[in-house]
């Protein structure tokens, strides 16, 4: 399921995945965060962190990352020539002090949805409410819950809506003295907590079946069942319930039944359903667009509609902020659709564009080990020279630099280590290694056989018996041609839009990428008997 690796719409998107596991990470995190704002240019951050002070230059060199570990914050405090036993205070003290600056940010950027900046301005105004409440300021408490109250309900921030009732029902029901306001906050509660409890059961339903793919590319027929039982059980809520929780996870986990098995034609008209009804919201949601237009560039992908795809893309660059992870899992989609459709000198444009972005490197594993494949594949088609215009950097690339590179990926063996497998041999074949590109051969004839039996891998089980001919007929391009027929017309049989297989694993399709490896091949062969795989 594709959007179970977007970010949600509250998420930060800091991109601070796979940074030193450390009590820094919390500093390091908010420093950023106030760095993105307008607090330094309008004035306030000088009130909040004082120029010139210890706090302020811890901050400053937290933001230039002279500070990424415990071990750099005691090598900095020394070169000051400050008492080590002062970092742990200034430390807590700088993060109280961001802390309390969160509430003077502007989130009105035009990065935000209608819906986002309705979210930051109603927890600020709650907040603020409660404390007036709380101190004895009840006139202007109880006016500013009233009208908030209004936005909550307008937006459908379910959870906050009853907190707001819950206070205005205790205020109603002493101080107030007014019984007629007092049963009319009650019934809405009522009505309200109704609905949070539907929302809070899809959402539960929803995380359940992320936590249990997330991190493989294999096809799970049992999440696709477990997804369809949820699903028998939340359909009433859809029907009952238009709000935007109940109908995002409740949609994703319908979607899910069917993307999981790698149905596509289905996926795709549930996606432009879910699409068309967020449309209708008299709000800008985002983040469900982004999350249904990302699952439909994967069906158009599949399903061969590549003009649809383009459009979408260019529509979802506008709702993501580059660098972050939702941007980076978009070009990875856009990076496929180009490959699928044979714009390489495009598809290299995004693969350099994504690696050269300063924050890819601190991205999840997930998403540098993908990269780091399509890499491969590019450099793959520089050598055969499918590609013809030099890339402004990144352009030297080692296989085994390559390798210890993809530790997660090359150990998930039916998925993503099928592209890893292939590329070596690729590789092996166009520098005319022979006797590389056989020790290759005898090895994924071996993982074929373990590994590649079930019908979700069929069309690369059928690709690399295809390779296979290559060193048995002596790599002899008419022959292995010839030979390979056979092969060649059961993988398309099966094409990808139908195939149960994830889509990321052929990263160029099979029947291209066959074409290319045949056009590598010599025509007399390698002229050498001695380079020969036997048949087992």
């Amino acid at each position: 399921m594709n959007c179970s690796l977007l970010q949600s719409e509250n998420d930060c998107n800091t991109g601070c995945n796979n940074l030193k596991e450390s009590a820094m990470r919390d500093l390091i995190e908010l420093a950023n965060l106030l760095n993105k704002t307008k607090l330094k240019t309008s004035g306030a951050l000088d009130i909040i962190l004082e120029p010139g002070s210890k706090m302020q230059q811890m901050y400053e060199a937290l933001i230039s990352q002279r500070i990424q570990s415990d071990e750099d914050a005691a090598a900095w405090q020394l070169e000051s020539d400050d008492d080590p036993s002062k970092l742990p205070n200034l430390k807590n003290k700088l993060k109280d002090r961001m802390l309390d600056s969160v509430f003077l940010l502007d989130f009105k950027e035009p990065g935000f949805s209608d819906r986002q900046k309705a979210y930051f301005v109603c927890y600020k105004k709650w907040a603020a409410a409660m404390i007036l409440v709380m101190r004895n300021a009840k006139v202007s408490g109880i006016d500013l819950l009233e009208k908030l109250l209004r936005h909550s309900i307008r937006f459908e921030f379910t959870e906050l809506t009853c907190d707001i009732l819950r206070a205005l029902r205790i205020y109603y029901s002493t101080a107030g003295a007014d019984l007629k306001k007092y049963e009319s906050i009650r019934e809405q509660l009522h009505y309200y907590q109704d609905i949070w409890h539907m929302e809070n059961q899809v959402e539960d339903f929803y995380t359940e079946l992320i936590v249990r793919y997330v991190n493989s590319k294999a096809t799970k027929m049992e999440v696709s069942e477990q997804a369809k039982v949820y699903y028998g059980i939340v359909k009433p809520h859809l029907k009952k319930c238009e709000t935007f929780k109940v109908q995002l996870f409740g949609r994703l986990i319908q979607i899910f039944g069917y993307s999981s098995v790698n149905d596509y034609a289905t996926t795709s008209r549930l996606c432009e359903e879910a699409v068309h009804f967020f449309d209708q919201k008299d709000y800008d949601s985002g983040f469900p667009l982004l999350v249904f237009y990302y699952n439909l560039i994967t069906c158009y992908l599949q399903l061969r509609e590549f003009e649809k795809g383009k459009v979408i893309i260019e529509r979802c660059q506008k709702l993501v902020d580059s660098g972050t992870f939702n941007w980076f899992k978009l070009q990875e989609l856009f990076f496929l659709l180009a490959m699928h459709t044979e714009h390489y000198e495009e598809a290299t444009e995004v693969l350099y564009r994504v690696m050269d972005d300063p924050r890819f490197e601190n991205q999840s594993f997930q998403i540098t080990e993908v990269w780091k494949i399509y890499h491969a594949y590019i450099h793959f088609l520089v050598k055969i020279n499918k590609i013809t215009s030099s890339s402004p950097s990144k352009t030297t690339f080692k296989l085994s630099k390559f390798l210890n590179e993809t530790p997660v990926f090359s150990k998930d063996k039916r998925g993503m280590n099928i592209p890893i497998l292939i590329i070596q041999i690729l590789y092996a074949l166009v520098d005319n290694d022979y006797q590389q590109c056989i020790d290759r051969m005898e090895g994924i004839e071996k993982y074929c056989s373990r590994y590649l039996k079930r019908n979700d891998t069929f069309r690369s089980n059928c690709f690399i018996k295809m390779l296979l001919q290559i060193p048995i007929y002596a790599f002899h391009r008419e022959r292995v041609t010839r030979q390979g027929q056979k092969l060649y017309e059961m993988l398309c049989s099966v094409p990808m839009e139908v195939a149960n297989q994830a889509y990321e694993i052929e990263i160029i399709p099979y029947e291209t990428l066959w074409q290319l490896t045949l056009n590598a091949l010599k025509r007399g062969g390698s002229n050498q008997e001695g380079f020969r795989l036997r048949v087992s």
